[in-house]
């Protein structure tokens, strides 16, 4: 408690020096001088925070918000570029490039399995995505993102215990407008961007917006060109092919709008559809486990040098891996119709009707890295019976191999969710009230080989299936979640506030278990399984203004998310409450912006996913608390120069962590998730030149404290000592020339890089037989070019 304890003081402090500062700038400043500074500060973001349209300085939750401006200027291209964007954000991709994995203020959200809802809400033009897998969109024609902190129990349309991103659109303008933007960099990195905006036809605006963006992998696959045949395991899964490099993409989106302006009724529709073929990363091995499938695979791995055999085992970055993972082929398609009716200046109505479906082509991605292991089922069995002396001299085809972990899926995807929303203004109160429903069926097929032999490239089935727990998996999840909602704010005084929300929420949630092996660790058999679950969440605040410069809040809120059953493992929902204080402040003619807050937060029946012995474990852990502070400003201090930054601190404390039926809180700590995250940014826009155009130049830094790939230690030290992630800093830079008039054409020409110090780190890995990780790509550049008329 003692950082919280600072931190108070510390915001306490910060609210006097706000508070006091504008009418101590106002008495001592000249006329004329406040009339010579005034032409130049911050713009106003107005966010959706509260389901209504407000100023980001005005409303009582710790957001941040990124507008289509500054999107481009930092080069955020898709869902994975926002990280540290925000105080205690953290994304990072789970090796492959379809699923996310989102952390907010310490809780991670990115579970592949369709059976667990995201712990971070993630919203386009207010419809709900019910998936992890499939979420990272591109940020092709957006308008806005707006990322939530804390638990979302009240105003959004699902609960979720960590935060929330919105994404935004922009809307049709009703004024023909063409924008092209084309960027080539290093790996053959190509991308290209074309929004049409048309001409209002009466009350009816449209616009029209594609994408292509395209990369080859960084890293050569030393078995790419392979194929491997699943038809003796899973007939429904034809052969797939290794890709020849890891970490490429091949995307193709496509994007429709229309805007009906009917006077007190605006009717908006949305489409997207993305198809994308991505590759999963490389995937390196650490170290074998101190368990007995570690010791198992030790066996196996001292005659790889005998075999040809590749282990991709190494404690730096390898140039080249062998890994046994395809390309992955997903298409994601949305509509989404919303009308908004202002029936009156005080009474807004809005209906929020969203369809969306996914589809996930089986894919095959080498998590364990162990594409690369030559080795037979015969001997394999003979090293089980201790016989390895025979091992060398039992044949061994140019095309077998053996999986210390395989693992392929495919998966789909339906969602239908409607929101009808009430939104009254007065002056006494404001109320934002509505109704939700979603519904989704989402089909999984998952293959499973622990210690699996391949003979010729074929996957064999074995006796030794049902000691090990291989297998296939087959699910269908069906869930339905309704909702009631509402927020008060009571206007007690013209500098004080009152806000009230309250949501009765209702899930319910079926599985049908079609098939299950062994190493997903349920006890549950093939069968029907339904569950329900209600809950009430709550959120009271209380908001103070003393002048207009200044908003401070307190804030009570809770959030939960639902239980079910992943795989054959049944697990139940979690909860959380959240204690915020949070200032914010526009200061000196609003050329500097600085928002903070403090929060501590109880999580119970927080739910984990772990692995031990290749065997997954997915269950209600316990408790913890967790506590910190945020901090994010943006200032301009002389003309032309903007500064911006944010600071986060998340200190995650288990209470009761039960893991395999014994309690390890003591020595648990989050995965993945650092305690300290920064960002510093500067932006240097020159006079504009005579004839037009603005020359520029950008460098920024993102930090992460160092973090751990596994919930508790290795009990081994130096495995222990990879296991930690030591802290990083990242830097990017971009230059160039904005709205270079020619010919009638505005012109935008830039050069960048990310990671231009090409540092080698990583931040994800798994506990499979070895520790493994996932490095993440090194220095990219290249050169954009944007057109607009």
């Amino acid at each position: 408690m003692k950082q919280i304890h600072v931190a108070c003081l510390l915001a306490s402090s910060t609210l006097t020096i706000f508070t006091a500062q504008p009418a101590f700038a106002q008495d001592t400043q000249a006329p004329a001088a406040q009339t010579a500074q005034s032409d130049y500060g911050l713009n106003e973001i107005v966010v959706t925070a509260q389901r209504r349209e407000e100023s980001l300085q005005d409303v009582p939750v710790a957001v941040t918000a990124i507008s289509s401006e500054q999107l481009a200027q930092l080069r955020i291209t898709n869902v994975s570029s926002l990280a540290g964007l925000a105080p205690s954000l953290q994304i990072q991709m789970q090796g492959i490039q379809s699923t996310p994995l989102i952390s907010i203020r310490g809780i991670a959200s990115g579970t592949s399995n369709n059976a667990v809802d995201p712990k971070v809400g993630m919203y386009l033009d207010g419809v709900y995505i019910g998936r992890t897998v499939g979420a990272v969109f591109d940020l092709a024609d957006i308008e806005r993102v707006e990322v939530l902190r804390g638990p979302q129990g009240t105003l959004f349309g699902r609960n979720a215990t960590s935060g929330a991103i919105s994404l935004i659109t922009a809307a049709p303008s009703g004024e023909f407008g063409v924008k092209q933007l084309v960027s080539y960099g290093n790996y053959d990195a190509f991308r290209a961007r074309t929004v049409l905006n048309l001409p209002a036809l009466g009350p009816l605006s449209l616009k029209f917006a594609y994408l292509h963006d395209e990369m080859e992998g960084d890293t050569d696959n030393l078995i790419g060109g392979k194929t491997i045949d699943f038809s003796l395991r899973e007939p429904r899964f034809k052969p797939m092919t290794y890709a020849k490099k890891l970490g490429g993409r091949n995307i193709d989106a496509f994007q429709a709008s229309a805007r009906l302006d009917l006077n007190d009724v605006t009717i908006d529709y949305h489409f997207d559809h993305t198809d994308a073929r991505t590759t999963g990363r490389a995937t390196q091995q650490l170290g074998l486990l101190p368990d007995t499938s570690g010791a198992i695979a030790g066996g196996i791995y001292q005659f790889q040098p005998m075999f040809g055999g590749v282990t991709n085992l190494a404690t730096e970055r390898l140039d080249a891996v062998a890994n046994a993972t395809s390309v992955e082929h997903m298409t994601v398609t949305g509509h989404n119709l919303t009308i908004t009716w202002n029936q009156s200046d005080a009474v807004t109505v809005k209906s929020i009707t969203g369809f969306r479906k996914l589809n996930q082509r089986p894919n095959i991605n080498d998590l364990a890295a162990t594409g690369g292991i030559r080795f037979t089922a015969a001997q394999f069995g003979a090293l089980l019976q201790g016989q390895g002396a025979a091992i060398p001299t039992l044949p061994i085809g140019p095309n077998d191999s053996l999986f210390t972990l395989l693992t392929a899926r495919s998966s789909k995807q339906r969602q239908f969710s409607e929101e009808l929303q009430f939104q009254v203004t007065q002056d006494a109160f404001d109320l934002v009230a509505g109704m939700f429903y979603f519904n989704e069926r989402s089909p999984a097929l998952d293959v499973l080989g622990i210690f699996q032999p391949v003979s010729n490239g074929v996957v064999l089935p074995t006796p030794l299936d049902t000691v090990f727990g291989s297998g296939v998996t087959e699910t269908v999840a069906k869930n339905s979640s309704m909702a009631l909602y509402g927020q008060a704010t009571v206007h007690l005084t013209d500098q004080l506030d009152f806000s009230a929300g309250l949501r009765y929420t209702s899930d319910s949630r079926s599985t049908d278990l079609i098939s299950v092996s062994g190493g997903q660790g349920g006890q549950l058999k093939p069968g029907l399984y339904k569950s329900d679950y209600e809950k009430f969440n709550y959120a009271a605040i209380l908001t103070w203004k003393p002048n207009s410069d200044v908003t401070a809040y307190g804030k009570v809120s809770t959030g939960y998310v639902s239980g079910g059953i992943l795989g054959a493992i049944p697990y139940g929902p979690e909860s959380l409450t959240a204690y915020e204080i949070g200032v914010k402040s526009s200061l000196f003619q609003n050329r500097l912006r600085a928002n903070g807050a403090v929060f501590y937060m109880d999580y119970k029946d927080l739910q984990t996913q772990n692995f031990i012995d290749g065997v997954q474990f997915f269950s209600n852990a316990g408790k913890a608390n967790i506590k910190g502070f945020e901090l994010e400003m943006d200032a301009i201090p002389v003309k032309g120069l903007t500064l911006s930054g944010n600071i986060g601190y998340t200190d995650f404390n288990y209470k009761t962590f039960i893991l395999a039926g014994r309690d390890v809180a003591d020595v648990a700590r989050p995965t993945y998730t650092s305690k300290w995250t920064a960002r510093v940014a500067a932006q240097y826009d020159l006079p504009e030149f005579d004839g037009g155009g603005r020359p520029f130049g950008r460098v920024e830094g993102r930090y992460r404290s160092k973090n751990y790939l596994t919930s508790t230690p290795v009990e081994n030290p130096a495995l222990e000592k990879l296991n930690t992630v030591k802290a990083y800093w990242l830097v990017d830079a971009r230059a160039g020339i904005a709205g270079l008039p020619l010919g009638g054409i505005d012109v935008d020409l830039s050069v960048w890089a990310k990671n231009l110090f090409d540092k080698d780190y990583y931040n994800f890995g798994a506990p499979v037989v070895a520790l493994t990780n996932v490095y993440d790509i090194g220095r990219t550049y290249g050169v954009d070019l944007t057109v607009a008329f």
